[in-house]
């Protein structure tokens, strides 16, 4: 009898272990290589999966005149037998400001009916001082006349190519080198007599993107430099909560944007955000205070100030994110990571808190300084990025350390976003791994990692039960005598 683990990642794995975790085997390893799903043209911030094939990625160059655009793009995901890949089907230039905060969600809740429209896309995007809501409407695209001409009269040179190989866009590159906008125009065309092209036709789904509306969010505070730096959307979509240079959470009613109340949290900036999957409490993260607080939503009080337990050394939260407990959305959990105030000899600790009494669970020590978090909607997994550009993940129960992907970008992670874990869809795109996590950086590269599915019994546990087995039944027939 022989049971083997399904392996559907690219991933080159250096060392492997198996481990049972709450009945299930997971495949311990350490892992050199991952998919590239895209290659950008800007620096990325923000990362949102939507809908299980749908991501949109943020960023840019800021204000100043380097040439390297503010906008979003949205890219739809697909396996293609080998590895995940993601085709672009909307980039929308922002203007002068970066985008360096974002959440979205599907569908759009009209003040008429308060209920969600499908299968639009919002946006809730952070610019300086403002939070901008726009709205992507599903349109039907179609390739210009030139690019189709071009098309046809290559077939014959692309029927060479390897069915379901993805070369990086030769434009992305030149741009990196500071091409003009007309080579960059002539490589996309090139880029067009692609796969990704091919498969879809001259017509494809896209988007119409709107603007809706935008919002101050954050005011002058002293002489200091006045911006949005974190914002979240509440599970059920009514409210949204923003946090910036001026200490305050502010927490607005969707979809006009009125505000609602607002907490002055810290002294310092507001860092970081999440909304616990009940609304009932918001968690906050000053990093220059080192503080990490817990907000009562309906009056504004202070619950608690979550404060790591360690041996005198002082550590500061760097993100906190709630998560629920293994598919109970009746119970949470909420999770941090702390770098070291002082030097580099210590290291960075994963916590985790009990959602009701915020006391500490389980902590985790990891090496280098961690920048980004993410929990998988189910509960289940834990995904962390360190200022080097590697990518943890960890078992959330446990905190056990499930893989880790070295290096997986040149330098550090500045989002991480899981892919919706029971969507059907989902499912397909990421190859029918147990999960993936998506990662941005300022490397310009949008990357995934998949967590194989977990084998039931390693083979060498099948083999000592198949010997015992077959040892009583030998018994058992001596001792009746047949």
């Amino acid at each position: 009898m022989l049971i083997s683990r399904r392996r559907l990642t690219q991933c080159t794995p250096l060392r492997k272990v198996d481990v049972c975790i709450c009945g299930s085997w997971y495949t311990m390893s350490t892992v050199k290589k991952c998919d590239n799903v895209a290659n950008l043209t800007y620096p990325s911030y923000a990362v949102a999966a939507v809908g299980g094939r749908h991501v949109v990625v943020g960023g840019g160059g800021g204000a100043a005149k380097t040439g390297i655009k503010n906008q979003f793009d949205v890219y739809e995901l697909y396996h293609n037998g080998n590895q995940t890949v993601g085709e672009r089907v909307l980039s929308y230039d922002v203007g002068d400001d970066c985008i360096t905060n974002m959440v979205a969600w599907p569908g759009a809740i009209t003040a008429a009916t308060s209920v969600k429209t499908a299968p639009v896309i919002t946006l809730a995007i952070g610019q300086e001082e403002k939070c901008v809501i726009m709205k992507l409407k599903p349109a039907l695209g179609a390739m210009k006349k030139e690019e189709v001409t071009l098309q046809h009269s290559s077939k014959g040179k692309d029927k060479g190519h390897t069915a379901g190989l993805r070369k990086r866009r030769i434009s992305e590159k030149s741009a990196e080198e500071g091409s003009t906008e007309k080579e960059e125009i002539s490589e996309e065309k090139k880029r067009r007599r692609s796969l990704n092209t091919t498969i879809r036709g001259t017509k494809y789904f896209t988007f119409d993107a709107e603007k809706l509306s935008s919002t101050q969010t954050v005011f002058k505070n002293k002489e200091e430099e006045v911006y949005q730096k974190c914002c979240g959307i509440s599970p059920d979509y009514k409210f949204l909560v923003t946090g910036g240079t001026d200490g305050y959470l502010r927490i607005w009613n969707l979809p006009d944007m009125k505000k609602e109340r607002q907490i002055k949290a810290h002294d310092k900036e507001v860092d970081a955000l999440d909304i616990r999957p009940d609304c009932k409490q918001i968690v906050s993260v000053c990093k220059p205070t080192y503080e990490c607080c817990v907000w009562n939503l309906k009056d504004g009080k202070k619950v608690t100030h979550v404060v790591l337990q360690t041996n005198g050394v002082k550590y500061k939260c760097f993100r906190a994110r709630y998560g629920i407990v293994e598919g109970n959305y009746q119970q949470t959990k909420l999770f941090t990571i702390s770098n070291p105030v002082m030097g580099s000899k210590n290291p960075s600790i994963v916590s985790k808190w009990c959602g009701k009494t915020y006391k500490q669970e389980r902590t985790k020590d990891l090496s280098g300084s961690l920048s980004s978090l993410a929990l998988s909607d189910n509960g289940q997994y834990l995904a962390t990025g360190t200022m080097r550009g590697s990518v943890y993940i960890l078992i959330a129960f446990s905190l056990q350390q499930l893989r880790v992907i070295e290096e997986a970008h040149s330098t550090f992670v500045t989002g991480l976003e899981w892919l919706p874990t029971h969507n059907k869809v989902s499912q397909m795109v990421r190859g029918y791994s147990d999960a993936s996590v998506l990662s941005i950086s300022c490397d310009n590269s949008l990357k995934i990692h998949h967590i194989p599915r977990p084998g039931m019994v390693p083979v060498w546990v099948v083999a000592i039960l198949a010997t015992v087995v077959l040892c009583f039944a030998f018994l058992l027939a001596n001792l009746l005598g047949l």
